[in-house]
């Protein structure tokens, strides 16, 4: 009978310990480490063991947030009992040493608004210590569930991939930048491509177009692969060149440790962590193009050249039009100009450009036309001749040679063209230098010299030669007395001390017009004082009533001078303390002040 009120008892008394635990509502923060290095990554764990909402975290100053906030809820059974935890973790890293402290979190349950523990974290440069390592392995939420980097490289990387690793001068390369990975890769971020320095440069594809994952095997192990970009890139010089390498932030979503089966269960919970990683730089021989004895054009790859003229018969001052399209694929967008000569007498102007280029995966092909608009200025037959263009064909390995033919033009004579004078058995052609062949001779009266005068050795002939050497004493002179007078400093200073009390009393006259009374009495003081330590050379900070008066005396300065003069610094000290309570006008203290300078400066002199 004993033993069954003991048993009663006892499973009474668990049961309240049972629903104390089950009502108790902690809400607690953890950090995975208490050290840590700097740009080292951490995990902090809010956590509270009953349903709630209306999480807000502390502000992360001085720390890099990595990810989160991560929720995690998790269910336990006890003896046919049920017990809820929340959980919002995040990823950090400290941005530099130091202690720092992150204050409460807080959260809404019940009606009630619950603030968590603060958190004391300290930050050291490099490693954080052995013993932090080992409590961080205890915590089953920790952050070191991060990839191990050996592991990371053979799952996550970024790849340049060059179409050719060797080339000639010129000649086009397609580059890819793919991602490899085999991870739950749940973002991509902040991705940085190569300069291309020494290379000419033009995207392929739309930019901003969404990132499409494939599958493909590399070395014999299957990746999701994504193309990052594709580029077009054409070397300008030979030698080797180093393409740079890419980087890219990666969000990656790992698993989280759990002891509780039915996170397994469900699905599990995940955490996003951050990598950065970086693909090897690569390097293309570039060949130069091998030397040849024509005019070469500079263009590389495959073309063709197609030459028209509009009009074959025109009249003089019409316009013509002669129209080069080269088409092919290579370097064409580095094409400038095509080298066409025209007559003499034909006015032209630069060609007019008009591209059809596209940039794919398989190069930059399409057409560039040439545009020259041409007047002939007088009637005649004339042939504009053909032309020769070279390229070199990197496929051949050799130089090939297009050329245009040649287009003859049946100009007669123009409308207005009565002024043109064509003289029979001149060709037109032949005159490089129209209008300037013939001189007229010159009718009016031409100026004389009388007999026997001669320029040199008269009097402007002599005033020519002292002048120059007379204005060069004069500057030599000049410069050393500047240098005589600017060599003693205390001089310089004295010299100079009124015209910079004069500067000071302007800013101070800008005031009176302001009303500002505290900022006119500071410019007056600091003119008076300014022009003192000037003139007698002593430091600002060294001036006072005992040395100004001194000073003063010693220059036999007047009695009623050196009272105005403290009056008045007496009257500014309280009017900057208290203008408010300074009364009479601010342009007659302004000429009192001017006055009061121009005395002493008379006086001591």
């Amino acid at each position: 009978m004993k033993r069954g009120k003991l048993k009663i008892l006892l499973s009474f008394f668990l049961l309240l310990v049972g629903c104390a635990g089950l009502y108790a509502q902690n809400f607690t923060a953890s950090a995975s480490k208490q050290t840590v290095g700097v740009g080292e990554q951490f995990e902090i764990s809010y956590s509270i063991n009953t349903n709630a909402s209306g999480f807000t975290p502390p502000a992360f100053t001085g720390f890099d947030v990595y990810s989160g906030p991560n929720e995690t809820t998790s269910v336990e059974f006890i003896n046919g009992s049920s017990s809820q935890s929340l959980t919002f973790s995040y990823i950090l890293a400290a941005k530099q040493e130091g202690t720092y402290t992150l204050s409460s979190a807080s959260i809404h349950t019940g009606g009630k608004t619950l603030a968590s523990n603060s958190i004391t974290i300290k930050v050291v440069k490099g490693a954080p210590a052995q013993s932090n390592n080992t409590q961080a392995r205890s915590n089953p939420n920790s952050a070191q569930g991060a990839i191990p980097n050996a592991d990371l490289k053979k799952n996550l990387f970024v790849r340049i991939i060059p179409s050719k690793s060797k080339v000639y001068q010129g000649e086009e390369i397609l580059l890819t930048i793919k991602i490899y990975f085999r991870l739950n890769l749940s973002n991509v971020d902040n991705a940085t491509f190569p300069e291309y320095n020494g290379f000419y440069s033009t995207d392929v594809g739309t930019k901003n177009a969404p990132v499409v994952p494939t599958r493909e095997n590399y070395n014999g192990v299957p990746f999701m692969v994504a193309n990052l970009k594709q580029a077009i890139v054409i070397p300008e010089r030979s030698g080797n060149l180093k393409i740079d390498q890419a980087s890219v932030d990666c969000i990656v979503a790992e698993r989280m440790k759990s002891n509780n089966i039915f996170d397994d269960f469900f699905g599990g919970s995940y955490k996003n962590v951050k990598y950065t990683i970086k693909s090897e730089p690569i390097a293309i021989e570039v060949m130069p193009l091998p030397p040849t004895k024509t005019n070469f054009s500079g263009a590389v790859g495959q073309y063709s050249l197609k030459a028209t003229l509009d009009k074959s018969s025109v009249k003089a001052n019409d316009a013509i039009n002669l129209n080069l399209v080269l088409t092919g694929s290579g370097n064409l967008k580095l094409i400038d100009s095509l080298p066409v000569k025209f007559p003499p007498d034909f006015d032209h102007y630069d060609a007019k450009i008009t591209d059809h280029i596209s940039s794919t995966t398989s190069g930059i092909s399409g057409s560039r036309a040439f545009n020259y608009l041409l007047i002939p200025r007088h009637e005649g037959k004339y042939s504009i001749a053909g032309e020769e263009f070279t390229y070199f064909d990197p496929q051949k390995k050799n130089y090939v040679t297009l050329s245009t033919p040649q287009f003859d033009v049946d100009v007669a004579k123009g409308d207005n063209n009565a002024a043109v004078t064509m003289t029979q058995g001149i060709n037109k052609e032949d005159i490089k230098l129209l209008g300037q062949d013939i001189r007229y001779i010159h009718t009016g009266h031409l100026p004389a010299d009388s007999v026997g005068s001669f320029f040199l050795f008269s009097p402007i002939f002599y005033t020519g030669i002292c002048l120059p050497l007379l204005l060069f004493s004069v500057i030599v002179f000049a410069r050393r007395k500047y240098i005589e007078m600017n060599k003693d400093i205390v001089a310089v200073k004295q010299r100079g001390a009124t015209r910079m009390a004069k500067k000071r009393l302007k800013v101070a006259y800008k005031y009176i017009t302001a009303s500002n009374k505290e900022g006119f009495y500071e410019e007056v003081i600091k003119a008076l004082n300014g022009y003192l330590a000037n003139k007698f050379t002593i430091p600002v900070a060294d001036l006072s009533r005992e040395t100004i008066n001194a000073r003063l005396t010693e220059k036999n300065i007047k009695q009623e001078t050196l009272q105005q003069l403290m009056a008045t610094l007496d009257n500014c000290e309280y009017a900057r303390y208290a203008p408010a309570a300074v009364s009479g006008n601010l342009g007659e203290v302004y000429e009192a002040t001017v006055t009061l300078i121009t005395k002493l400066e008379d006086e001591i002199a």
